[in-house]
């Protein structure tokens, strides 16, 4: 029996669907990791576990679009929620004494995450940062 048109296509759109949806899945563990600086950074629940060196001297990193992790100093490691208490943006500068919003230009410091200017008044929330072999691990969520 020879195949109509019709169930030639509605059979590729099947296909097609199914495959569409595939790609949307989530790995084996079902959590995201993304790239970070030169290395990657590994989600883990409440937490990232990130090289040491993907964290600038005198500066900082955004991970996972949830910490950003401060390195002021050689050795010295601060994390803090990578939003903005001012209105939700995402925090993009680091330098070795501020954090800035691109939004609206809050500044916050990257070793308390306290405000030093507004429009923001409440501090960026501080998170846990060990290091051990070279990795940095923050704790909380």
């Amino acid at each position: 029996m020879e195949a109509s048109r019709r169930t030639i296509i509605t059979s590729a759109g099947a296909v097609g669907t199914v495959g569409l949806i595939s790609a949307c899945g989530t790995d084996d563990a079902g959590s995201r990791s993304s790239e970070s600086g030169n290395g990657s950074s590994e989600s883990t629940a409440g937490g990232a576990t990130i090289p040491a060196s993907d964290v600038p001297v005198g500066s900082g990193t955004v991970i996972d679009e949830t910490y950003v992790v401060t390195q002021p100093k050689e050795g010295e490691f601060y994390a803090f929620s990578s939003v903005c208490t001012h209105q939700g943006c995402q925090v993009r500068t680091v330098t070795e004494d501020k954090i800035t919003c691109p939004c609206h230009s809050s500044q916050f410091s990257t070793t308390t995450g306290e405000v030093l200017g507004g429009p923001a008044t409440e501090p960026l929330p501080k998170y846990e940062v060990s290091e051990s072999g070279g990795d940095l691990t923050i704790s909380g969520k």
